[in-house]
């Protein structure tokens, strides 16, 4: 891995410096640049290259593919690889088809990132293994809604569950989870559709016509 430019765009400081000293250690003749707001990133590809762009799907309030999207003439010589916390099936599919080359969660050892940016840029979309099998766990619906509204694989399961009437306890039970974190789901479920209780949750959801 020789004279490779490689630019990092995470908010969290920490992780971005700590993924800046690992490659520095374990690589060889890396420049490595790191940016934690989307603004800075994109006027540095505005002026230059880069041989890999590292970036999170979360960036403070900007969306990482909205900011790929904004990029995509800048990177079309540039190795792009997504490292989030969110490790979703439909985010690596949507990943896919934008044409990024990886999908790696942020638990990702650092042997398997640097397999990954020494691989060609026409290689085969790579992420990580135990996911990978569970990219057609979602409906077409399915995805469209958890595009939208950011909803995780468990959380869609419990919007199910609570449309057929099942009671937080029996979700629990459902899903080999506790009722607390049935209960703190259902709390980030309203947080994000901006909903107040499970009565306007079922009501949005057909009016909408979610997973229907």
């Amino acid at each position: 891995m020789n004279c490779k430019t490689i630019v990092i765009c995470d908010d969290h400081v920490l992780f971005a410096n700590g993924l800046a000293e690992l490659l520095t250690k374990f690589g060889s003749n890396l420049t490595i640049i790191t940016y934690n707001n989307a603004a800075d990133c994109k006027a540095y590809f505005n002026q230059n290259t880069a041989n890999v762009f590292i970036c999170d799907l979360n960036i403070g309030n900007v969306d990482g593919f909205v900011l790929l999207k904004d990029l995509k003439e800048k990177l079309c010589a540039t190795k792009t690889i997504i490292i989030s916390a969110y490790f979703e099936p439909y985010l690596i599919a949507k990943a896919e088809k934008m044409g990024v080359q990886a999908f790696l969660k942020k638990e990702t050892d650092i042997k398997t990132l640097l397999y990954v940016i020494e691989q060609p840029t026409n290689a085969p979309f790579y992420s990580n293994k135990e996911t990978k099998k569970e990219t057609n766990y979602y409906t077409s619906k399915d995805f469209t809604t958890v595009s939208k509204f950011r909803l995780s694989k468990q959380e869609i399961e419990i919007i199910k569950l609570i449309i057929d009437g099942k009671l937080s306890k029996e979700i629990a039970d459902a899903l080999h989870i506790s009722k607390a974190t049935v209960d703190t789901h259902r709390r980030n479920i309203n947080k994000k559709l901006e909903l107040s209780n499970s009565s306007s949750l079922i009501k949005f959801a057909h009016e909408n016509n979610l997973f229907s």
